[in-house]
């Protein structure tokens, strides 16, 4: 952070509500030195929709918090940032997507970069790094390379299980919570609070009781194929409205795609997406999952635990540059692998399965894709298994707690 506020005059932190964005931009090494203003005190929204130019003019280092609230504020800033480009001169934060904002008119290319605050992942909750494992399959030219560079057998087991962790999912209260009737009655605030004010701030939804029920039936496809004329049967409401709705969730960060792969990018647009939901917490609230175990044994439950790698893979992908892409590979013959990642250089498939002793059944996909494309040295299961062992002479076995934890 302190890196891209001495490079560009705007940072931007977009990311769902309570995911930590205002703690990070009015900590002590962030927000000393600079001044702060936020649109959730109605005098400062006031003023930001009133005059927008009067707020931000002449500001040496200001920090605008919840900036989606007042949208305007972002054409101003680009004046401003105009007049003079010095470093750090904005740091805006904003529970919403501000790209894909229908009220947002101005994107300040090439004076902004963008940074996403997703909720937290797993080894951010356990203190460790993320691990370094992902880089180094990125980088292997064999299976057998990327086995001599990794632990064999990995000893590190976390205090909280799998199904613990995703049930959990990654807001900073919730997730760091041990106490079950507290985390449900937060999950259920966050919701009734989005709904009632965030909501009505980003879009005119007249039935908010059809929406809460399209969430529900959101939550159940997480990690599932996209099927909005389902979302919209369940929810009972027509399909252009759960469209829409569904736009609202991923302007919210709540939701995001992951769409399918080809060869020819172009043609990934027409291909049907997966949704998953950026928190599997909230998600497990929203689908009324009472308990870990309960989500464990659900029918569900292999969904869930791929939405919830997903989400690690992507936090990781952000954090590199150039940024991996991240999709999903499906054939019409019915093989599939869970996740693809193509950096410049490398092309990783990776497939999620919750069984500790793998075979090989547990791999078609993996051995068909890589059948199909050669450019993909090696493949990774992603497993419970205990060791990091060959299941293939192209494909890995890895735990969870190798491929996450470092």
């Amino acid at each position: 952070m302190k890196q891209f506020l001495k490079e560009f005059p705007v940072v931007i932190l977009s990311g769902a509500r309570q995911t930590g964005k205002t703690t990070l931009a009015r900590s002590a090494e962030i927000g000393a030195d600079r001044e702060y203003r936020t649109m959730d005190e109605f005098s400062t929204l006031e003023v930001a929709t009133r005059d927008p130019a009067a707020l931000v003019a002449g500001a040496e280092r200001m920090t605008l918090d919840e900036i989606q609230r007042a949208p305007q504020l972002l054409s101003a800033v680009k004046v401003e940032v105009d007049r003079d480009r010095r470093p750090g001169r904005f740091l805006c934060t904003g529970s919403a997507n501000l790209l894909l904002m229908a009220q947002v008119s101005e994107s300040l290319a090439g004076r902004a970069v963008y940074l996403d605050i997703p909720p937290l992942t797993w080894p951010e909750i356990e203190r460790t790094p993320l691990a370094a494992t992902l880089d180094a399959a990125i980088a292997a030219t064999s299976a057998e390379r990327f086995l001599k560079k990794s632990f064999r057998a990995f000893a590190r087991r976390s205090g909280v299980s799998v199904s613990e962790a995703i049930f959990r999912g990654g807001f900073p209260v919730p997730s760091l919570s041990g106490d079950a009737a507290m985390r449900g009655r937060w999950f259920e605030g966050y919701a009734a609070t989005y709904l009632e004010r965030d909501l009505r701030m980003l879009s005119a939804i007249g039935d908010l009781v059809a929406f809460r029920r399209f969430m529900q039936a959101a939550a159940l496809q997480n990690g599932a194929l996209l099927n909005v004329a389902q979302l919209a049967q369940d929810a009972g409401i027509p399909p252009s409205t759960a469209s829409r709705y569904l736009s609202l969730l991923e302007v919210s960060c709540l939701v995001w795609r992951v769409p399918a792969f080809t060869v020819n990018r172009g043609k990934r647009l027409s291909k049907t997406p997966k949704l998953f939901w950026q928190d599997s917490g909230l998600a497990a609230h929203l689908a009324g999952f009472q308990d870990s175990g309960q989500l464990a044994e659900s029918r569900l439950s292999g969904a869930w635990l791929k939405s919830w790698v997903g989400h690690h893979l992507r936090t990781w992908a952000s954090m590199r540059t150039p940024r991996p892409d991240i999709s999903y590979w499906r054939t019409s013959a019915g093989h599939e692998v869970d996740f693809l990642v193509e950096s410049a250089r490398s092309l990783l498939p990776l497939e999620v399965k919750s069984t500790a002793r793998p075979s090989g059944g547990d791999i078609r996909g993996l051995e068909s894709f890589l059948d199909l494309h050669p450019e993909a040295r090696m493949g990774i299961l992603a497993c419970a298994c205990r060791q990091v062992h060959l299941l293939s002479s192209r494909i890995v076995a890895v735990p969870f707690e190798a491929l996450l934890l470092g």
